[in-house]
């Protein structure tokens, strides 16, 4: 085993140096993963009687705004938020009116209530970092009022609120599969009445776009092991990826990137990303991103305490560990100096967000970043991870 990160069982490394080894934000693709394991254990919603697979979850988006006839409607939408989910929900035809998020990352019930019109037909809540929002509160709001409620489970595959997941407690709900098992490509979108019939024609998404990013995962796992020539390795192959994309004139649909591409809509998850899937362990996922967000939190808590609730909630599988900092891009650049990956929590404001209106919005994109604590980390790269965060907070605190 390596300093750092889990050894595979079936694969010999070469010893690492602490220096070249690197701590990425998300899981990465182990090759043993490349191989199906039959009878897998399926986690709601994969594999779900009324789920239906996706290129990216930003489709699902789309395609859910336009199965539940919100097209032309007002959709309460909140002011935190990347980018690509609102485009996604304007391109189908949805007006949104913006409602505040607090610094904890949740949602004031009474607060929709007050923005609830005559016009308004549906809410659409985000589960942050994997942790529920006020999602119970928020579906007696809806069913009183009778709103659609849409739920965003990009951050949440695998989070529960109390005895259910996140994701049945709406009409409809979306989650990204890239953001918590190392797949290339996948999102998925359930309904809870069941889906209305699909006229369009679904076709797998280009192989060289998938294994370009397949292989790349790959790259960046043994750069996580510090293996000699890996990160120049990886770096000369993801030129000659965009070169080859560019003389076969495919587009190369960055998985990473906050974009909403049309074309991607008739697009499905890729088989690689089943077979990928089809390999996991989702409990011992849960598991383990729990582990590693608490010892994070027993270890830098004091000098940086999450956003999110103080105790880590039962069913919860965090995507990451938040919080805040008023010197967010000193701190982002001196941890990735160290060789440690950290995610800026959208600090960039969308054009249609009346910014004047939610300064407690412009704090969080101001202040806010995240830390990883995927199922990749061991219990030496979690305490590596802290150690970097209590010396860069010392040293702008100075």
């Amino acid at each position: 085993m390596t300093i750092g990160v889990r050894a595979s069982r079936r694969t010999r490394v070469a010893r690492p140096s602490a220096q070249r080894s690197v701590i990425p934000l998300f899981p990465t693709l182990w090759p043993h993963m490349l191989r199906a394991r039959a009878g897998a254990a399926w986690p709601f919603p994969i594999e779900w009687p009324d789920a239906r697979d996706l290129y990216l979850a930003r489709y699902g988006i789309y395609e859910a705004v336009k199965t539940l006839g919100l097209a032309g409607r007002e959709v309460l939408f909140p002011a935190f938020f990347h980018s690509v989910e609102l485009d996604a929900l304007v391109a189908a035809g949805a007006r949104p009116r913006f409602f505040p998020v607090g610094d904890d990352l949740r949602v004031d019930p009474d607060t929709i209530v007050e923005r609830i019109g005559p016009s308004t037909a549906a809410l659409y809540l985000i589960h942050y970092a994997g942790f529920p929002g006020t999602v119970d509160a928020l579906s007696r709001v809806c069913r009183d009022r009778g709103l659609l409620l849409l739920e965003d489970c990009a951050h949440a595959l695998l989070s529960s609120a109390g005895d259910r997941p996140l994701g049945s407690f709406g009409d409809a709900a979306v989650f990204s599969l890239p953001k918590v098992v190392p797949v290339p490509n996948g999102g998925i979108v359930v309904y809870r009445a069941g889906p209305a019939d699909d006229a369009m024609r679904r076709e797998r998404p280009p192989r060289i776009a998938v294994g370009a990013h397949a292989a790349s995962s790959m790259l960046l796992n043994l750069q996580m092991r510090g293996i000699r020539g890996s990160r120049r390795l990886r770096a000369s192959l993801i030129r000659l990826g965009r070169a080859a994309f560019r003389t076969a004139g495919v587009d190369h649909m960055p998985t990473g990137t906050p974009i909403f591409v049309p074309s991607c809509l008739a697009l499905t998850m890729s088989s690689i990303s089943r077979r990928i899937l089809s390999s996991q362990d989702f409990s011992s996922i849960v598991q383990r991103r729990r582990r590693n967000y608490q010892r994070l939190r027993d270890r830098v808590g004091d000098l940086a305490p999450p956003m999110t609730v103080a105790d880590l909630p039962p069913g919860v599988s965090p995507l990451f560990y938040p919080f805040l900092t008023d010197d967010r891009d000193l701190v982002m650049r001196r941890l990735k100096s160290r060789g440690i990956e950290i995610g800026e929590f959208w600090p960039e404001w969308h054009a249609a967000v009346p910014r004047h209106e939610f300064p407690q919005v412009d704090r969080l994109r101001r202040r806010a970043l995240w830390l990883p604590c995927h199922q990749d980390l061991t219990d030496a790269a979690i305490d590596r991870l802290a150690r970097a965060v209590r010396e860069v907070l010392g040293e702008v605190s100075a």
